[in-house]
């Protein structure tokens, strides 16, 4: 994986919070018709804003790794800028606005988080992406609020390509440090989503989506050459 590549294709596909998003024609009667869906938003909102606790602690697991500090530093944009559009339209419609305060006091609940392990790390990162991803484009899709359906459906390919960066440096990875295989099989069989971190109940637009976990199934055989069917949809279940 190259830095400057993965650059380019986040540049290329960059979308723009003023311009990209119709923020004159959301319809509130709609939104606040669909509240379990707002409550997702607002969870998944608060997630992404924990990444300016998280990447930090990325940083220094993997300090060595030139490529893997240099992508995580455009994911931390990235998703802070999730956070930043969820917001943005929760206060739009007036549904549970987000406070400076909340956002505070899950910081200050993880503190001392620190991770230990590279492949660990990027196993639970890049699964963590999958399933956003398949959230937000199932929900987008579900969106009686057309501006939502939008910002979803964008936030949704961020997300894409956020899990594809993370197969990539978890491959170099495993590439160097065969040795790693175990533990990602391990990691990949007690997932654990990054945004129970965060919140009590992550975000999910459909209990039991066994095509996101046979599609992240697929990715994990690629990688270490073994399947985990089986256990990895006991766990998720």
């Amino acid at each position: 994986m190259n830095y400057g590549d993965y650059l380019t294709t986040s540049e290329m596909t960059r979308w723009m919070l003023d311009t990209d998003i119709a923020w004159d024609e959301i319809d509130a009667a709609k939104a606040l018709a669909q509240p379990e869906l707002l409550d997702r938003v607002r969870e998944s909102a608060l997630i992404e804003s924990f990444f300016p606790i998280f990447t930090p602690r990325v940083l220094d697991l993997l300090w060595d790794d030139v490529t893997s500090t240099a992508v995580y530093s455009v994911q931390l944009y990235e998703s802070y800028k999730h956070f930043h559009v969820f917001a943005q339209y929760l206060d739009a419609v007036g549904y549970r606005p987000i406070k400076d305060e909340e956002i505070v006091a899950i910081r200050k609940k993880n503190l001392g988080l620190k991770f230990d392990h590279p492949s660990r790390l990027l196993t639970r990162y890049m699964m963590s992406e999958h399933f956003a991803a398949h959230t937000f484009f199932k929900d987008s899709r579900r969106c009686a609020e057309p501006v939502l359906a939008h910002i979803l459906s964008l936030v949704a390919k961020d997300e894409v390509r956020h899990c594809q960066f993370g197969y990539e440096l978890l491959a170099m990875r495993l590439a160097k440090h065969p040795e790693e295989i175990d533990a990602v099989i391990d990691e990949a069989a007690h997932f654990k989503h990054l945004g129970e971190l965060v919140v009590p109940d992550v975000p999910i637009a459909e209990k039991n989506d066994f095509s996101a976990i046979l599609a992240i199934n697929r990715k994990i055989a690629r990688l270490t050459g073994r399947k985990i069917s089986s256990t990895l949809s006991e766990v998720l279940a």
